[in-house]
């Protein structure tokens, strides 16, 4: 493995970052209160609210590509957050067979909550850095996930570079 590089420097920060992340989504202990929200509920709110600037009508396929989840899955997803009163679900004006999904009242008011939560703490984090560092670094940071989304990673050849470091190696 090449350490030192940028790409070393990058892969270990996201790892980290990626933890971070997903700390609140991991599944609470028995004597720890319950959020009000889960965490859950507000990806799929982030979701609807997303999709419904790019798309007539949101429905649960829609979500799980959102959210990279089996439609399996978005569909408890999209079932929980609507019974807790983020979401709903109406007639589709394109097609009756349909629903679609709209946020209500709260699941706006909850969306704003998070990223207004979400932004502060950002700010925060770099509280100590200059106008420049910030700038440069939201700068650098889309443009990198710019890029990322333009060009996924190839998860056969992940797959593929596995299977090749779990093989049995002659003479080994």
């Amino acid at each position: 493995m090449e350490e030192g590089t940028p790409g070393a420097a990058i892969d270990v920060a996201l790892f980290r970052l990626r933890r971070i992340w997903a700390r609140p989504l991991r599944a609470r202990k028995a004597a720890e209160p319950q959020r009000p929200v889960q965490m859950s509920n507000v990806m799929v709110v982030h979701a609807v609210h997303k999709l419904s600037l790019d798309v007539p009508e949101v429905t649960v396929g829609a979500v799980a590509e959102q959210l990279d989840v089996d439609p399996s899955t978005a569909s408890r997803l999209v079932n929980d957050a609507i019974a807790a009163g983020l979401v709903e679900r109406e007639e589709s004006s394109v097609d009756a067979r349909r629903a679609r999904l709209v946020l209500t009242g709260a699941g706006g008011r909850v969306l704003e909550a998070v990223v207004r939560y979400r932004r502060a703490y950002l700010d925060g984090l770099m509280a100590e850095w200059d106008q420049a560092d910030r700038e440069a670094f939201a700068r650098l940071l889309t443009r990198f996930a710019e890029a990322a989304i333009a060009c996924p990673a190839d998860l056969t050849g992940l797959d593929r570079v596995i299977a090749e470091a779990l093989s049995p190696r002659p003479g080994g």
